[in-house]
C-alpha cells in the first residue's frame, strides 16, 4: 500500500471531523444570518485563505482547470443551494437522510461513465445510507414525498455529481487551484441566488456571526474542502464518499462533547453501521485496486507507530 493513498484516507477521516463541527457551527449561524448570505460569506472566505498561495506560487489556472473548477463548483452550489431551500419544506432528519443517498448515487452514475464500483463498494453504500438512516430518524421517517423532499432528492444527486467532477478534473490539476475555482464558483452563485431572494444581511449580522463562519469559512471550507480534493487524487470517488459520510457520526460526537445532546440507541446503532461501511470499503480483495485496503493499511501504520513509541 503507498504512503501517499494511507495519507490520503487520513486527510479524508480529518475532513470528516471538520465538516462534523461545523454542523453545529451552521446551526449556531442560522440564527443571525440568512442562509444563502452565510453560503457566499463562508465560500468567499475559503476561496480567500487559498489566494496567497497561489500568488506565491505565480502560476494561474489555466482554461482547462478554469472549466474544471467551474464544473465542480456549480455542482456544489446547486448541492447547497437546494438544501437550504429543501429544508423549509422538510424535516432535519428526512433532509440528513435524503441527502445521504448521494453515496448510493455515485456507483449507480459510475455505471454510465464508465467508473464501474466493487461488490465492497455497492454493499457498503447501503450499509453507509441504512446507517444514516437510522442515525437522522431512529427509524420513524414519514410522509415522504413533499417539496422538500424532492428538492433533497436533487441535492443529492449534484452533491453525487460534485464527487464524481472532482475524480475527473482533480488528478490533471493543482488542489488549490482547483479548490480556489470551485469556491469562487459557489460563492457567485449563492451570491447572486441571494440577491434574487432579496435576503438582506447587515453588518451586525456578519459580526454577531464572525466564529461560526470563520470556522466554516477558513477551517471547513478553505482547508477540509481543499483536502478533499487532493485525496480525491488517488482514491475512487464512491470510496471517497463513503468515508466522508462519517462526517455524520462526527457531528454526533461533536453534539455530545459541545451541545450536551443525547442520542438514542438506534442512532449510536446507525453510527456503528456506519463505520462498519467504511471498514468494509477498505478490506483488500484479489482485484488489486490502489484503493483497497488504505483504511487497514493506515490502522496498522498507526498502531506500529504507538507500539514503538511505548
Amino acid at each position: 500500500m503507498k504512503k501517499i493513498e494511507i495519507l490520503a484516507t487520513a486527510s479524508l477521516f480529518l475532513t470528516a471531523v471538520i465538516w462534523g463541527l461545523s454542523y453545529s457551527a451552521q446551526a449556531e449561524a442560522a440564527k443571525s444570518m440568512p442562509a444563502l448570505s452565510f453560503v457566499f460569506l463562508r465560500y468567499l472566505l475559503g476561496c480567500a485563505m487559498l489566494l496567497p498561495w497561489i500568488l506565491f506560487k505565480r502560476k494561474f489556472p489555466g482554461g482547462k482547470l478554469l472549466a474544471g473548477g467551474a464544473v465542480c463548483g456549480v455542482c456544489l452550489a446547486g448541492g447547497e443551494i437546494l438544501q437550504q431551500f429543501g429544508l423549509l419544506y422538510t424535516s432535519a432528519g428526512k433532509a440528513g437522510f435524503l441527502t445521504a443517498l448521494y453515496v448510493i448515487m455515485i456507483p449507480l452514475i459510475g455505471v454510465f461513465v464508465n467508473k464501474r464500483s466493487s461488490w465492497q463498494v455497492w454493499c457498503a453504500a447501503l450499509l453507509s445510507v441504512a446507517g444514516t438512516y437510522l442515525l437522522c430518524s431512529d427509524g420513524t421517517l414519514k410522509d415522504f414525498g413533499n417539496m422538500g423532499d424532492a428538492l433533497m432528492l436533487i441535492c443529492a444527486l449534484f452533491f453525487a455529481f460534485q464527487f464524481i467532477a472532482i475524480a475527473r478534473f482533480a488528478p490533471e490539476a493543482d488542489a488549490m487551484q482547483l479548490a480556489a475555482v470551485q469556491f469562487l464558483t459557489v460563492a457567485a452563485i449563492s451570491g447572486i441566488a441571494a440577491l434574487i431572494a432579496r435576503e438582506r444581511c447587515p453588518w451586525e449580522s456578519v459580526t454577531a456571526t464572525a466564529a461560526p463562519l470563520l470556522y466554516c469559512g477558513v477551517v471547513a471550507i478553505g482547508f477540509a474542502c481543499t483536502l478533499q480534493v487532493a485525496a480525491q487524487k488517488y482514491l475512487h470517488p464512491a470510496v471517497v464518499s463513503i468515508i466522508l459520510s462519517t462526517a455524520s457520526v462526527f457531528a454526533v460526537i461533536w453534539g455530545w462533547l459541545l451541545l450536551d445532546e443525547r442520542y438514542s440507541p438506534l442512532n449510536l446503532l446507525g453510527c456503528a453501521i456506519i463505520f462498519a461501511a467504511v471498514v468494509l470499503v477498505q478490506l483488500p480483495t484479489g482485484q488489486g485496486s490502489r484503493t483497497k485496503g488504505c483504511l487497514s493499511a493506515f490502522f496498522r501504520t498507526a498502531m506500529r507507530k504507538c507500539i514503538r513509541k511505548s
